[in-house]
Formats: C-alpha cells, sequence, structure tokens
C-alpha cells in the first residue's frame, strides 16, 4: 500500500513538473554557414530586429561576427493555460521564482484584478533575459532597447524589485521580463504549395507597388532603428551615420522625426560632443517646442545638456 502511495505521489509530482520543463526550456541553435544571427532571429521569432534578443542572452559583444559551429541559445516565452486551484501569485512563484511578481503577469495579461482569473483562461509568461546596466543607462532606456517603449520601465522595475527608478548603478544586473519571443513554426510543405497556388491565381491581377515615399519612409524608419539599436550597444559611431541617412531618406512622422533628433542629441552626449549635441535638440525642439525630459527616462547628463539648449533658446 505504502508503494503504491509513493508511486502515486511521485506521478503526481512528476505531471506538476512537465508544464514548466516543457516551455521554459531554452532552444539550442548551432550555426550552419552563410547564417547570421539577424537571420536565425527571423528564423525562431520571425523578425530580424530580434536579434538584440540573441546578441545579450548569449553574451556576444561583435552580433555580426559570429563563426559556423558555434552555438546560440534561443529564449523563448510561451502561453500558461490557468488550472484549478491556480493563483497569479502561485503562478508567479513558479514560473517567475517569486510569488511577488505576481504584478509583472498582471502587467504583462492586462490583468486588472488578480481574484479574476478563470480555468482555462490563457496567459503570457515571459522568458528571463538577463542584463547588465551600462553606464549613463536608465530603466526607461533598457526599456526602450527591449519593448521599443520607455513607458514599460515599470516592467523592469517590478521584477526586479527596483522602488527608485533612478537609483541604478553600472554593473547591476537585472532580469528583463520578454513576452514575446513565441518561436514560430515552420510552414509545413502543403500549406507552402497552398500559397503558392494561390499567388497563380492572383498573378493575372499583380497589386501595386506602394508610392515611392511609402518606401522611402519605410526604409528610413527601419534605418532608424539599427541607429537605436546600436546606441543602446554602445557603437555610437554607428548609430550616428543610421540616424542621420534615416532623416536623409524621410521619416514619415514628426513623432519618428522627433525621435531621431533625440536619440541623435543622446548619442552625441554619450560621446562628449556637446555642441553636436545641442544642434540636435535644436532640431527636436522645432518640432515640438514643449518637449521635455524626464530624469526617469534619460541620464542627468544628457538632461543638463538639453536644459541649456533651452535656456538659450
Amino acid at each position: 500500500m505504502r508503494y503504491c502511495l509513493k508511486l502515486i505521489t511521485a506521478g503526481i509530482i512528476l505531471l506538476m513538473l512537465i508544464p514548466f520543463s516543457a516551455f521554459t526550456a531554452v532552444i539550442t541553435h548551432t550555426v550552419k554557414e552563410g547564417e547570421s544571427l539577424t537571420g536565425i532571429a527571423k528564423k525562431y521569432y520571425g523578425s530580424d530586429d530580434r536579434y538584440i534578443i540573441l546578441a545579450e542572452y548569449n553574451s556576444l559583444p561583435h552580433p555580426k561576427k559570429i563563426d559556423v559551429g558555434q552555438k546560440i541559445t534561443i529564449p523563448r516565452s510561451f502561453k500558461y493555460k490557468i488550472k484549478k486551484g491556480d493563483s497569479v501569485a502561485l503562478i508567479a512563484k513558479r514560473f517567475l521564482d517569486n510569488k511577488d511578481r505576481y504584478t509583472v503577469l498582471m502587467e504583462i495579461n492586462e490583468i486588472k484584478d488578480p481574484k479574476n482569473i478563470s480555468i482555462d483562461q490563457i496567459i503570457k509568461i515571459p522568458a528571463k533575459m538577463p542584463y547588465t546596466v551600462k553606464k549613463g543607462e536608465t530603466l526607461a532606456i533598457i526599456s526602450e532597447r527591449f519593448y521599443g517603449d520607455i513607458k514599460k520601465y515599470t516592467l523592469i522595475a517590478s521584477y526586479n524589485f527596483i522602488s527608485d527608478p533612478k537609483a541604478l548603478e553600472p554593473g547591476q544586473r537585472l532580469i528583463i521580463p520578454v513576452s514575446d519571443l513565441e518561436i514560430i513554426e515552420d510552414k509545413k510543405p502543403k500549406e507552402k504549395k497552398v500559397v503558392e497556388a494561390k499567388k497563380d491565381l492572383t498573378a493575372k491581377t499583380p497589386e501595386k507597388a506602394p508610392p515611392k515615399t511609402e518606401v522611402v519612409s519605410a526604409e528610413g524608419q527601419k534605418i532608424l532603428k539599427k541607429g537605436i539599436d546600436n546606441y543602446f550597444k554602445g557603437g555610437y559611431d554607428e548609430a550616428i551615420s543610421e540616424i542621420n541617412m534615416a532623416i536623409e531618406k524621410g521619416l514619415p512622422q514628426n513623432e519618428d522625426m522627433l525621435k531621431a533628433y533625440r536619440f541623435l542629441a543622446y548619442t552625441h552626449v554619450a560621446r562628449d560632443e556637446k555642441d553636436e549635441a545641442k544642434k540636435a535638440f535644436t532640431k527636436a525642439l522645432a518640432i515640438d517646442p514643449k518637449m521635455e525630459l524626464d530624469p526617469v527616462y534619460v541620464s542627468p547628463k544628457i538632461i543638463e545638456v538639453f536644459n541649456e539648449v533651452k535656456v538659450e533658446q
């Protein structure tokens, strides 16, 4: 009887562990000839922009230089179906290592009341990205890098139990929760044939090419993103070149142009090029005279230069 009880207990424990191990296991990719980090990111995430995730997770100082045979770890997020007896706190303890991180799950999944969850409800569980704070970085800057939105810095603060967002130190270790790193599935050959057949049916009525201005604007946005990514990686020469190129190509909205001049100014401040930073801030203020910088989002050094420009105007 005792032996049977032990077997049953072991079976229950094993069943409890299966969802965790099955979904949080990372994938290991072996680099093949001709592959790049951007190509690997597109293969697994569906977007080459996600190469930043792979570079950070694998501590690659030079993302453009990867070798054939090198092992690249692919982190991933996943979806979890709520079961009977689950609570947001228990799920946080199981997957995020601490029940007090339930606020992170609430923010990611837009749960307003932790008591108002239901069985079979699907929620997102984020991948956990280790990150080392660099000199001059703020939570907002890190948030912009990983989420593309400075306002999501609260997610990083909550996960790492940071009460004062301004109190970051270079070298400080953080975990960045990233909830949109699901691995895309390879399309089956049959599906591919169907797509090709559909293309043949519409071959007689090809779609009109988008206006040239739209193509240029889209290209400018892509180049701007690369420039901002390089700023975050400390590649200031590349950042300045790419941001300036994006401005020359043209950006579709004032908001994008404003962002370009802001990050151009940030980059020049990082290079101690105060005069160039002032020129960029001046152009940004010409677009939005009411623009302000929040000390939660940017470093004191940047704000100091920005305030000098405002006083001089």
